[in-house]
């Protein structure tokens, strides 16, 4: 089985609109079967020399892509419609989830939303560790950190069942 390309390719910043609206950047398909083949799928995409952890996924018309989100098409100073360099490689950590600092202390201080968030999996967990660190402001962070924990401990975040007792 070939390794993973690590090529650099030129792709346009698109968006698509399949339920949620988001930017993506399309992966020629070599190279993402490249590395789905191997059962690659987290990745550090390197877009205009800035390295991002993202996710190998596919849209409805299976073609494989990255999402970017605003926060990172500006370190890039790209948009929608802008070509960007890309180049990507197997990610060394592939569960690893940067939680951020505010987060973490309020796991730490809370055992029973810390337990349920540990019992999730790690794109979930990667998912509520994302909302809490893309605000900007600290306040932000930190109020998103306890909203996050508290919805944990109360079964309350979207999509929960209610407890069985």
């Amino acid at each position: 089985m070939p390794s993973p390309s690590n090529e650099p390719f030129a792709t346009q910043v698109t968006r698509q609109a399949s339920g949620f609206h988001f930017h993506c950047l399309l992966i020629p398909p070599e190279i993402a079967d490249s590395y789905t083949s191997r059962g690659i799928r987290r990745v550090i995409a390197t877009i205009n020399g800035c390295p991002f952890r993202r996710a190998i996924q596919r849209n409805a018309n299976g073609e494989s892509l990255v999402i970017v989100g605003a926060s990172m098409l500006r370190e890039v100073r790209a948009t929608f419609g802008d070509v960007v360099i890309v180049e990507l490689a197997p990610d060394p950590e592939p569960d690893r989830i940067d939680l951020g600092d505010e987060l973490t202390e309020v796991l730490e201080m809370d055992e029973e939303a810390a337990a349920r968030f540990y019992s999730f999996s790690p794109g979930k967990q990667r998912s509520l560790a994302y909302h809490v660190t893309s605000a900007k402001r600290e306040e932000t962070r930190i109020k998103r950190a306890l909203e996050i924990a508290h919805k944990l401990r109360t079964y309350t975040l979207y999509g929960d069942l209610p407890r069985e007792e």
